[in-house]
């Protein structure tokens, strides 16, 4: 047997939600509805379907190593500098990175219950250490009491806003408070995944704290996530980026891998950055799904978490079992991991939030 570091037995490898072609393998079901990895429902842009499609003839090259045009059009975008900004083959990546420079050697990691598993992941693959702060009654979340589990050891905090699995999150106010009282030698990475979903619902968007707005922020340390997967529509191409200052972007750098993110990836989230009508149709629609699962799971006197994102988090009496026999119904959702009796549902099209709700009926009843 092969040797390898004590820190990795612990280890359970990220478990993504299950393929539809996995699916219809296993069990002989043709029709399959996917709501289980928060993708969007509705596809990506034409604009980038049509531009993936000119790029492929160039996919026997090596793609740019610097993303000049992305970086140049994100640069453009929010205002920052092209030199604060880091790309990896989906924010997953930079999470890596940031595990790998802050983390190794036994940095701890402070982060919320029922956060994204990959914080945990993280600082565990790179021999780190992590604390999870409890949540409240409600499932909300106390930065206060966040600020108070610092210590001397804590080299990183990531906050997750709005937050996977629960839907929750910080307004405003109450993060600029935060972030006021933030030391400064801790890395804060606010990871907006979600944001397009919840920009208009008072949430902070928080390249601001990077882009100087809150002068408060000035020396602190923040990096902010986002990604193509979610409102974009380009989980498949795997691409998101950080923004921050330049000297934290400049140690990233160090440790990112050559090519990291492809060339169709790059040119795709060209053309998706340009279409904000796609990402505004997208969260419209988003909007009337998530009234759908509302009325829906009330309707069956299901309780369930109000979400910020594209997904809703509910309660089940037996959601092992629930969960087994959606799938044999040609629907998947997904347990929310860190929450027992709950699972957690993607919002879908109006069809495939129909057929979630209609075969869950069944189930419960």
């Amino acid at each position: 047997m092969v040797n390898y570091p004590e820190y990795l037995k612990g280890v359970k490898p990220y478990s993504p939600g299950k393929p539809v072609e996995e699916l219809q393998r296993e069990l002989g079901i043709n029709e399959v509805v996917k709501l289980a990895s928060n993708e969007n429902p509705f596809g990506c842009s034409l604009f980038v379907k049509k531009a993936v499609e000119r790029a492929v003839t160039h996919i026997n090259r090596y793609p740019d190593g610097g993303a000049y045009y992305l970086r140049k059009k994100l640069s453009e975008f929010y205002g920052v500098s092209p030199d604060q900004i880091v790309f990896g083959n989906g924010s997953n990546d930079i999470i890596d990175m940031i595990g790998r420079v802050f983390l190794s050697g036994g940095g701890e990691a402070l982060f919320f219950q029922g956060s994204f598993i990959v914080y945990r992941l993280t600082a565990q693959i790179n021999g780190g250490m992590f604390r999870e702060v409890p949540l409240e009654s409600d499932f909300s979340r106390n930065l206060e009491k966040l600020l108070s589990q610092i210590t001397d050891r804590t080299k990183v905090i990531f906050v997750d806003n709005p937050c996977n699995p629960t839907g929750f999150a910080n307004r405003k106010e109450e993060f600029d408070e935060f972030v006021k009282k933030l030391p400064e030698d801790v890395l804060l990475v606010l990871d907006e995944a979600y944001f397009e979903y919840a920009k208009d619902s008072g949430v902070p968007d928080g390249i601001s704290y990077v882009q100087g707005i809150l002068p408060e922020a000035e020396n602190k340390n923040i990096i902010v996530l986002r990604t193509f997967s979610k409102a974009y529509g380009l989980a498949g191409l795997r691409i998101g980026y950080g923004i921050a200052k330049r000297e934290i972007v400049q140690i990233l750098e160090k440790v990112r891998q050559p090519f990291n993110t492809n060339s169709l990836a790059q040119t795709a989230a060209v053309e998706a950055l340009k279409d904000q009508s796609f990402v505004r149709f997208s969260v419209e629609e988003n909007e009337k799904g998530k009234k759908q699962l509302y009325e829906g799971l009330e309707r069956l006197n299901l309780h369930f978490v109000p979400t910020y994102g594209n997904f809703i988090m509910f309660q089940v009496n037996n959601p092992e079992e629930v969960y087994e026999r959606l799938l044999h119904k040609g629907v998947i959702v997904r347990p929310a991991f860190g929450f027992d009796r709950y699972l957690r549902v993607s919002i879908g099209r109006k069809d495939e939030n129909e057929k979630f709700l209609k075969e869950l009926e069944s189930i419960i009843r």
